[in-house]
Parts: C-alpha cells; structure tokens; sequence
C-alpha cells in the first residue's frame, strides 16, 4: 500500500507513483516526472491544457548500478531536477516516477537535502521518509546528488544507515538488481 499524496502548501514536497500524478498533477506549481527511456503513451504524463504547472521530464532507468549498460541518471538529469525544484522553491513540487519509490525517492531526497543545506542529510531522508515511507532511493541517483551537492558522501551515508537498520531492503535492493542482470532486454542500454 502506497502512502497517499498530502494536500499541497506552499515549498512543499510530495513524492508519488504515476497513478498518484495523474490524479493530483494540476494541485502543484511544478512536477518532475521520472520515466522510463521507452515508456509508452498510456504510461507518461503530460500536460494537455492551460493553465499547468512548470515541467520537467527525465527519462532513465530504475537500476541502482551503473556498471551494467543501462541507461541510469547522469549528472545532468540530477543538476536539472535540483535547479527545477530551485527555481519552483516557494511553490508546491511534485516529484513522480512508476512506482514512486525508487527514482522519485531519491530525486525528491536530493532536493530536500539541496534545500536543508550541508550536515542535515539524514534529517533530509527523515523528511522523505515522512511524505513517502515506502521510498528505497535510486542509488545511482543518490551517490550523483551526494557529489553534486558536495556533501562528501554523507547523503549517501545517511541512507545507508537507515538501509542497514530495515531488512526488507536488502531484499528489495537484491531483487531489482537480479531483475537487470537476468533480463537486461527489459531495459533501455546505453
């Protein structure tokens, strides 16, 4: 069961999955959609009328290792999303993915740290665990923020910490990664 989106206000920041965007997208001043390289029609959002809220669309996959001939996050996407969210700072963000825990996760942790500032990075997680309790943070995501952001590995620290102490995300972490080593054909390729 996914946690359900809050009411906006304003420098807020919500995370969801596609569904939960497409039900609430025009509630918020800005979104940053996260999708797959080749996601169909029926599996985007986008916006068809006037008004709509400011938006920003990457495309990259839902893999936590870089080494494997996918297409993941570069440095670019991530600087995008964090000068995005700092152009929208006094509005609502949105911040969505398919499932809304991985990619959006740690976009949404990356933003949330960008706007603390240094030494605050696990009061950034606990912040994103707050709005999204099911998140499990891209790491690829999480490690380009961390050098972005130059916080010398702290962010990615703090979410490793937190990981050591809930089980279930090893799990979680082990089968997205069996799932691109054994059926790389699922995934777009660099």
């Amino acid at each position: 069961m996914s946690s359900e989106i809050s009411q906006p206000t304003p420098g807020s920041i919500a995370v969801g999955s596609l569904a939960q965007a497409k039900r609430h997208k025009r509630r918020f001043d800005a979104v940053i959609t996260l999708e797959d390289p080749h996601a169909r029609l029926n599996l985007r959002l986008r916006f068809g009328g006037k008004p709509a809220p400011a938006h920003l669309v990457l495309s990259f996959e839902d893999v936590d290792v870089a080494s494997l001939g996918i297409r993941v996050a570069t440095d670019e996407q991530v600087s995008a999303a964090i000068e995005f969210a700092r152009l929208h700072i006094k509005g609502s963000l949105l911040v969505h993915c398919f499932h809304g825990v991985g990619r959006s996760a740690a976009i949404a942790l990356a933003v949330i740290a960008d706007r603390l500032g240094p030494g605050a990075e696990r009061e950034a997680l606990d912040r994103l665990l707050a709005v999204r309790p099911e998140a499990t943070p891209n790491l690829v995501v999480v490690e380009l923020a961390d050098r972005i952001l130059q916080r010398s590995g702290h962010l990615v620290a703090a979410l490793a910490a937190w990981e050591a102490t809930v089980p279930r995300l090893k799990v979680v972490r082990a089968a997205r990664l069996k799932l691109a080593q054994t059926h790389p054909e699922l995934y777009a390729q660099i």
